[in-house]
């Protein structure tokens, strides 16, 4: 006789369990919003980092048939002007992210920049005033 009257009251608090919410989902309203840790996101952008990726992965393909016109037909202005270009191109990668230093991402950025204007100038003072690249590549790999 004392099971049965100990089941009922089983029963009604596990109901009454189930209908709870557990402490961590428990949502708190307030009327007034709060302005302590307001964060704006920026605008989300689907084509951030395609035109990078694309640039990249059009210079990596570029390379190969540039350097195998190289090691077939062997130094020519052509390849010697293409190489100038795409390599510096390949190179040119900005994985500096401005989010988290955003002045010294800014002096990072400039820096990418101008090193990369600085190789190609020097690329081309080197194609035209010297050997050329691929001359200088079959040089130094004989050496």
């Amino acid at each position: 006789m004392s099971l049965r009257l100990a089941t009922p009251t089983l029963r009604s608090t596990a109901r009454l369990m189930a209908r709870q919410q557990p402490m961590g989902l428990v949502k708190i309203h307030s009327s007034v919003p709060s302005q302590i840790n307001a964060v704006t996101t920026p605008p989300a952008d689907r084509m951030h980092g395609s035109y990078h990726w694309d640039l990249e992965r059009g210079a990596s393909l570029a390379l190969v048939p540039i350097i195998g016109a190289q090691l077939a037909l062997g130094a020519s202005p052509v390849t010697d002007t293409l190489l100038g270009v795409v390599l510096p191109l390949h190179l040119h990668i900005d994985y500096f992210n401005p989010r988290k230093a955003p002045v010294l991402g800014k002096v990072m950025t400039a820096a990418l920049y101008a090193s990369t204007a600085a190789t190609l100038v020097g690329c081309y003072q080197f194609n035209t005033n010297d050997i050329g690249l691929t001359e200088f590549l079959a040089r130094a790999w004989t050496a």
